[in-house]
């Protein structure tokens, strides 16, 4: 949540989808408010499996007589999707939307037909997705771990070839004409509240003030941990989204220390070189 609300605030975003298991009504709220903070007319659908991702991607309504993503005109056309950013788990070639939902229902004695299973987004339900709904120059970012890996790449042992043709980010590119950007490795959230430099450096701060020497680098992360607060009493949130952007992860090793650009009909994977990303 804190991710999509940091692509929200730094990106034309229009629409927020996310999978309601595993979160209080506390976090939902405090995530819908912190979202219309920054753009106070942003959709956010709530979605209970994947087969509503298909249908609003596909058909612009998670399901059938909800609000619908049309053009302002007379034959109810649907705005074409030109940028999806993903944030979620994720293993060679899947991205587990509900990875451990399982154990959670489990645990907590909810009653539930959903499986982690049958909402992953993977090389046998990719091909759901309409090429006709989105625009030509499309773009998808996967943070999820590996999603340019092969799936019968699930090694940390360096190789020579990762099977990158034969990859879930491969297969999209090919099918719905754009580009994605993915990682090879795992993704890493950790610096997602500030990094250990960004707390180490406001530390060093804090002491020089202490002594008269006033300095202005550390200024913008000290107002954002002011905010800081906890939900049910437990878990870390900040009202302004995430510090930092998503990492790539240290493992598998061998393959880039970056996200990697899959495009159709293109033999080479193109490693970017910065995670600098477009605000369209």
């Amino acid at each position: 949540m804190a991710q999509a609300i940091r692509r929200v605030r730094i990106s034309s975003v229009q629409t927020v989808i996310y999978f309601k298991y595993g979160y209080s009504q506390n976090m939902i709220n405090e995530m819908e408010k912190a979202l219309k903070k920054y753009k106070s007319n942003i959709k956010i659908i709530e979605i209970s499996n994947i087969s509503e991702l298909f249908n609003y991607i596909n058909f612009g309504y998670s399901k059938l007589g909800t609000d619908c993503r049309t053009q302002p005109d007379m034959y109810g056309n649907i705005y074409k999707v030109k940028s999806i950013y993903i944030y979620s788990h994720g293993m060679p070639s899947r991205i587990t939307f509900m990875l451990d939902w399982d154990i959670y229902k489990k645990n907590n004695k909810i009653t539930s037909t959903e499986t982690a299973k049958s909402n992953e987004l993977n090389l046998n339900n990719y091909s759901k997705f309409n090429p006709k709904s989105f625009s030509k120059d499309n773009e998808i970012w996967s943070f999820a771990c590996r999603t340019g890996l092969s799936v019968d790449n699930d090694t940390e042992i360096e190789r020579f070839t990762w099977g990158e043709k034969e990859s879930l980010a491969q297969k999209l590119a090919d099918r719905l004409g754009g580009k994605v950007h993915a990682f090879l490795k795992r993704s890493n959230y950790e610096n997602t509240w500030g990094s250990r430099a960004d707390r180490i450096d406001l530390k060093i701060a804090d002491n020089l003030e202490k002594v008269n020497i006033d300095i202005t680098k550390d200024d913008e992360f000290r107002e954002y941990k002011k905010h800081e607060m906890k939900l049910d009493k437990i878990y870390p949130w900040q009202p302004q989204g995430a510090y930092n952007e998503v990492k790539p992860g240290d493992f598998p090793l061998g393959p880039p220390n970056c996200m990697c650009i899959f495009q159709k009909d293109k033999d080479v994977i193109i490693p970017c070189q910065t995670m600098a990303f477009p605000k369209g």
